[in-house]
């Protein structure tokens, strides 16, 4: 596809990387000579200085010729009105980054439509949501979602007293029904990438990948969890009045959870009596301090989420919490440079990227059978593919047993039409079929023959 992005801060190179690396003609503009110098150096696109709300600029960019518009700029009016020239230019889909919805009416029938925007996206809600998917339990690390809304992968570590350490796959106890319904995707061992098998045994320290519909990977979940406490009993706390951060507490209050709230500017904090409900605590103080968190009552945590806008404080103040007695830590960050950093901090049990979520909803929203970027897996340079099968795919009418695959491929999932299938050897592939595969570089290299587009 051709795709041009407005915007070439941490999300819109982000996603230019992802995108020329899937075989995308990529256009970048962005109106500051400094971070195209940047990207030129990295990447191999087209890089256009200029506004994105300048016709001139546009037309230079061919936006007239292309598939795709993503306006991912920190402007949000400027992400508006490019979508909406982009549109009336003929691009058939235009994506916008929005930190809020307000934009928008639908009792007064102000429909993103009306401006041209096919989708947007919202990076401080996609953070909540993955914050919100991660408490479920004490040891789950990720949610990743897919073009399927049904479908599901999570990320979970096995401890000492988990129910599966010291077991083999095919000898865990529970009905085999349940266990035939998910699929164990992968396993993050020591920073290596093992394919799982029915020999495999977990040890301690193990990062699995679970994948199935959301209610079979949901019902294993709660198979072996001795976490699940009510969120009536669950005490949060969280850091930072950003967006994130008020969200996030509104959201959890909504469910029961006992939230207490730290800022360190006095007048934000006194603004978050306003917005958030009686029943928050806030605490004026620095998240990083250990007297404040103590006030905070950190010792008594089940969940310190640290949303402020200063990557380092909100890591600061997730190691000293967990030291302080915090049963899980979820930090928010901001910077790409903590995508890698973050999954191998010990005393930093969770890490949400605005960036790569952000990268990760404007992926599945492209359904183009490009990757899904995932934290733990970047450690092991690996990621999430999604391959479509089409009539001149070797692959298509062979069941998957008969199919000569890479040593290290295994087919997480299937999706067929609506339905969502966990595929085994005996499962025929079909035009149209959609299998989704965690790759290495090699491995894909190996697998792209068998995908051919046509």
């Amino acid at each position: 596809m051709n795709i041009v992005i407005a915007g070439a801060g941490e999300l819109g190179k982000l996603l230019a990387e992802k995108l020329t690396a899937n075989a995308h003609d990529v256009v970048l503009i962005d109106s500051s000579p400094e971070p195209l110098a940047h990207i030129n150096e990295a990447l191999d696109v087209k890089l256009i200085e200029g506004s994105c709300i300048n016709l001139n600029t546009l037309f230079s960019a061919n936006i007239q010729n292309a598939d795709v518009l993503l306006a991912v700029s920190g402007d949000e009016a400027a992400n508006i009105l490019s979508c909406q020239l982009a549109s009336r230019l003929g691009t058939p889909k235009t994506i916008c980054r929005l930190n809020s919805p307000s934009f928008f009416s639908e009792e007064n029938k102000i429909i993103p439509d009306h401006f041209g925007i096919w989708k947007y996206v919202s990076p401080p809600d996609e953070c909540v949501r993955k914050i919100l998917a991660v408490l479920e339990d004490r040891f789950l690390l990720e949610e990743i979602r897919f073009s399927n809304p049904d479908a599901v992968m999570k990320v979970f570590e096995i401890t000492p007293s988990s129910l599966l350490s010291g077991t083999r796959i095919k000898d865990i106890p529970m009905d085999p029904a349940m266990l035939d319904a998910i699929r164990f995707a992968a396993i993050v061992r020591e920073k290596r990438f093992l394919v799982p098998h029915g020999d495999t045994l977990f040890v301690p320290g193990d990062k699995v990948y679970i994948a199935g519909t959301s209610q079979h990977v949901h019902d294993f979940i709660r198979w072996i969890s001795s976490d699940v406490s009510a969120p009536q009993n669950s005490r949060v706390i969280i850091t930072g009045a950003t967006i994130t951060g008020k969200r996030l507490a509104q959201a959890l209050c909504k469910l029961g959870y006992d939230i207490r709230f730290i800022e360190k500017n006095q007048y934000e904090g006194e603004k978050l009596l306003d917005e958030l409900p009686s029943s928050v605590l806030v605490i004026h103080g620095n998240p990083t301090d250990e007297e404040v968190l103590q006030e905070a009552g950190v010792e008594d945590c089940d969940n310190f989420i640290s949303a402020a806008q200063d990557d380092e404080d909100n890591i600061l103040s997730c190691i000293i919490a967990k030291r302080l007695g915090a049963k899980k830590t979820i930090t928010v960050t901001f910077k790409p440079e903590y995508i890698r950093i973050v999954p191998v901090m010990d005393m930093i049990d969770c890490g949400v990227s605005s960036t790569l979520v952000a990268v990760n909803s404007i992926l599945r929203q492209l359904e183009t059978g490009t990757m899904r970027v995932d934290a733990y897996l970047q450690m092991v340079h690996a990621q999430l593919t999604e391959f479509r099968v089409s009539n001149s795919s070797p692959l298509c009418g062979h069941n998957l047993s008969s199919c000569k695959l890479p040593a290290s491929t295994l087919f997480a999932l299937l999706f067929r039409e609506n339905e969502v299938i966990t595929p085994s050897g005996g499962t025929i592939l079909n035009p149209g079929d959609v299998v989704v595969a965690i790759v290495t570089p090699e491995s894909e290299k190996e697998l792209e023959p068998l995908f051919p587009k046509k």
